[in-house]
């Protein structure tokens, strides 16, 4: 078995690609940062860059490679106001977690065996109202999350599987640094100096416990194996935030906005 995956070379990416390799399937990776694993056939390249993911594509036809599955884990994380981010930020984060997947599952479709599988990350956000300034990540996974609905729709007309995975919290370079790029926040905004040392001790408080990344490796080679898998896989899901996101709207507002007076 091959599988194409992207973001492998650290986080749950990483992790993803050991386990399928202990189960003895190919493992070909996509990645800016440098894929130490050299098990790994491995390809420097950024998925928003369309002419690099040309290039990987062509020389794997060449070769001849056929994928039994695409499996979509490249994406960035920011915390910021839609108000106060810088275009180069606002465009490289909707270029990476959308239009990046997008375009990898578009340029290596051809490459997909009959009836394979793609798999999608969104984020365990995804479904869930928008909190502040971690509203423009959310927008980007809601999105992701509507296209990979929409592409399911489509390739199954077709005999193809797609696949959505939402993970919670796990020890990642993503995750983790949410406090950080809180931090950050409150050190450069100005319309949110107060509201944004609150945001730093809510998420403190309630980002839940991570857990390694290595336990999302499961899921997916379910996602992967089964005969007739979940059409969303979801783990380490927080469910204060799945509370608050059932509530009335107004009712929302009302008490983000009390807890960051």
């Amino acid at each position: 078995m091959n599988v194409l995956i992207t973001g492998c070379a650290i986080g749950i990416g990483k992790e993803v690609a050991s386990f399928l390799l202990e189960k003895n399937i190919n493992v070909y990776g996509l990645d800016v940062n440098k894929i130490e694993d050299s098990r790994i056939k491995s390809f420097s390249c950024d998925v928003s860059n369309t002419s690099s993911l040309l290039e990987v594509h062509d020389k794997l036809k060449e070769d001849n490679v056929i994928f039994d599955a695409i499996i979509n884990i490249a994406g960035i994380f920011i915390i910021d106001s839609f108000i106060e981010v810088d275009e180069s930020s606002l465009k490289r984060i909707f270029d990476i977690n959308l239009m990046g997947t997008i375009n990898v599952n578009k340029i290596f479709f051809d490459l997909l065996k009959e009836k394979g599988r793609i798999l999608i990350t969104t984020s365990e956000v995804a479904p869930l109202d928008p909190l502040p300034f971690n509203g423009i990540y959310n927008v980007t996974k809601t999105a992701l999350d509507s296209y990979a609905q929409a592409l399911r729709q489509e390739l199954n007309l077709l005999g193809y599987k797609v696949i959505t995975i939402r993970p919670g919290a796990f020890k990642t370079d993503l995750s983790m640094g949410s406090l950080t790029k809180t931090k950050d926040l409150m050190q450069k905004t100005i319309l949110y100096k107060k509201q944004s040392k609150k945001f730093y001790t809510l998420v403190s408080k309630f980002m839940g416990t991570p857990k390694a990344a290595r336990k999302m490796s499961k899921t997916y080679y379910k996602a992967l194996t089964k005969k007739k898998p979940k059409i969303v896989y979801k783990k380490n899901i927080n469910h204060m935030m799945s509370l608050l996101s059932i509530l009335p709207l107004s009712l929302q507002c009302f008490i983000i906005k009390l807890l960051l007076k």
